[in-house]
Formats: structure tokens, sequence, C-alpha cells
């Protein structure tokens, strides 16, 4: 018999984001182990402040369990420890499972970084969330170690499994050779992909500054949210795409991927997706952060001479073998669905196989 599990949060039907990806990827796992009911958010008044866990959503949840017996809830995101605490303190025979998707109170302080005190009140309500979410979990998920050792430093409790971000294989090799030559389009010697957040934009716009002008070629950048007026410096050698329905197509055209991405927290899944696509990746420690080093596909630049000079020296194939060989053995769906269900095997027997 399949568990019954309760999951904090919409049924993810279109990806939009690095986060969408990872929660549903995070559902498919949760499904291959249990019978899943989804509780999408509701309005409510604070919202804002409670990160959607509102007085109406707990209501909601009060409902649901109610109705109906669960032996897990699984929490998609760490901000939500106002619904992790008000399920504990009222249902003691659940046990909680919490994803972090980073160290939320990490990311909240580079955030003040960049955008100085009115950024607050988002610090104050993560440090506060988050506390309880560590607080009330029966388990621990992070991506990574760091994301690990930064739970064990800042609220003294280990994470109970690193489950790294990972990606269906969706390469395709045929796609792969016909899609090198674009006769009608710009060649795309540098891809960037990412939202407009804000560690995105600065690196877009770091190595708009720091790096193009010193070398030949064009850079593209491809995300929800990004257009050119977010940039200053781009000369007809920069191509800024925004949300594009497909992704594939620019990944197979492009020679290589950067990601000078200097902010921020958890695992860059771009990096994983670029892998994936068989590209060779230059990249800044923080945007290989959580992933296996492996330099013939995975080129660490920290200056804009770093960049300057591999850019120069290198002119790796369409499709890096090395960069696909390590998103098989490591980063593929199939891989962490294996690591998962061990954790999930071994979650039953300590709970009296549930």
């Amino acid at each position: 018999m399949k568990n019954k599990i309760l999951y904090l949060g919409e049924k993810i039907t279109k990806i939009t984001s690095g986060a969408d990806l990872v929660n549903s990827r995070n559902q498919e796992l949760l499904e291959c182990v249990g019978d899943v009911t989804y509780l999408p958010f509701v309005g409510g008044r604070f919202s804002k402040m409670y990160f959607k866990a509102t007085d109406a959503y707990l209501k909601e949840i009060d409902s649901v369990i109610g109705k109906q017996y669960f032996d897990f809830v699984f929490i998609k995101h760490s901000h939500l420890g106002r619904a992790c605490k008000h399920i504990k303190s009222n249902y003691l025979g659940v046990k909680i499972i919490m994803f972090f998707h980073n160290i939320e109170i990490h990311f909240a302080s580079e955030y003040m970084k960049t955008n100085g005190w009115k950024a607050l009140p988002f610090y104050l309500a993560i440090k506060h969330w988050e506390k309880q979410s560590v607080r009330f979990a029966d388990y621990c998920i992070t991506l990574n170690g760091r994301d690990s050792r930064l739970m064990q430093d800042i609220y003294g409790r280990h994470s109970d499994l690193e489950l790294p971000t990972s990606f269906p294989d969706l390469f395709n090799e045929t796609r792969a050779k016909r899609s090198v030559m674009r006769e009608d389009k710009e060649p795309i010697d540098y891809l960037f992909v990412g939202v407009s957040f804000f560690a995105n934009v600065e690196a877009v716009q770091w190595f708009i500054n720091n790096v193009m002008p010193m070398v030949d070629g064009h850079f593209h950048v491809v995300g929800k949210g990004m257009n050119k007026a977010l940039f200053h410096n781009v000369t007809n050698r920069v191509h800024i795409h925004g949300y594009v329905d497909d992704l594939s197509d620019y990944y197979y055209c492009a020679r290589m991927v950067v990601s000078p991405i200097h902010g921020g927290g958890g695992m860059k899944t771009k990096t994983a997706e670029a892998l994936m696509y068989g590209k060779t990746i230059l990249g800044s420690k923080e945007a290989f952060e959580g992933y296996e080093m492996d330099e013939r596909c995975m080129l660490l630049c920290e200056r804009a001479e770093d960049y300057v000079k591999n850019l120069k020296n290198i002119y790796p194939d369409f499709v890096n073998n090395q960069s696909r060989s390590l998103f098989l053995q490591l980063y593929s769906d199939e891989i962490q669905k294996s690591r998962f269900t061990r954790f999930w095997n071994d979650l039953k027997q300590k709970n009296g196989n549930c």
C-alpha cells in the first residue's frame, strides 16, 4: 500500500524557472512512492508576510487533514514555516518533510547587500519562518553540501538527505547535429540562461561590462523577465531574448554556456541543464556550487581575465561528451530517483512501515 502524502502547493504543469523544475521533479518522485494530494495556495490577509501560509490556507489544511489520514506532509519550501508549525502543533502523527531550495536566511542576507534596508522586512520574515521550518519539520532535505553545512552552522541541525538538482534527459542527438548552423540568425557564441532574478541580472551586466569588450563573438541571454531595458552598454553583439517556449534550440546552437553568478544560494539548475545538453560551461564558484567539478567540461572563472583567456583559447565542440557523461552519472532524474527511493524506504522503516 502506498503512503498518503499531502503536498503543500499546486501541481506544476508549466516550467518557468529553476524552482519550478526542482518542484516538478520532487512531485514526480513523491508520486512514485505515494498517493499525493495537492493543496494549492489560497489568498488571504498578510499573504506576503506569511509567504502564502495565511489563516485562510491554514484552514484549508485543517479541512483536508480533517477529512482523510496522511502519513506525510511534504512542504516545498522552507519559508513556509508557519504552515509547518501549525501542522506539527495540531497533528502529531503526521510526519513533515521540508525541502530547502537554499538556506533562505543566507539568500536574504545576499539580497540585502544588493537592495539595502528596503529588504529588511523580507529578511526578518525569512529569519523567523525558516527557523520554524527547521524546528518543526521531522525531516529536512537540502540540495547540496553547502546548504547542509549552513543549516548545521546556523540552526544546529543536519540535513537528512542531499538531493541535488536533476533533469530528465531531453537530449536529442539528431536535433543537436541539425541545429548547429543557424544561417538566418546571429551565432550563439556565449549563452546565458536564467530568469530576471537579481543575481542573474547582475551576472549578465557584469559579463557585458567586463568580458564582451575584450572578446569577439555574440552573447545571448534567455530567461523569463529578461529584457533589454534591464541592462546598459548593450551592443549589437548582445542579444536579450526574454522568455522562450523552448530553450533547447538555444542550447543546441550555443558554442558554450557562461555563468558568471556571484550571489544567491542552493544549486543553479541551469548548470545541470547545460550539462544535459552537452555544453562546455565557463562559470564562477557560485555557478558550480554543489556540483562535482570536471575541468574537461566545467571551467572555473572568477575574474574577467579568466573568462577572456578561456574564451580566446578554447573552441569546444557543440556537444561535449564529458558534459553528457557527467550529467548521466550524477544529475539525471533517474539517478536521483534511486537515491530518493532509498531514503523513502528508510523513512518507512523508521515509522513502522506506515
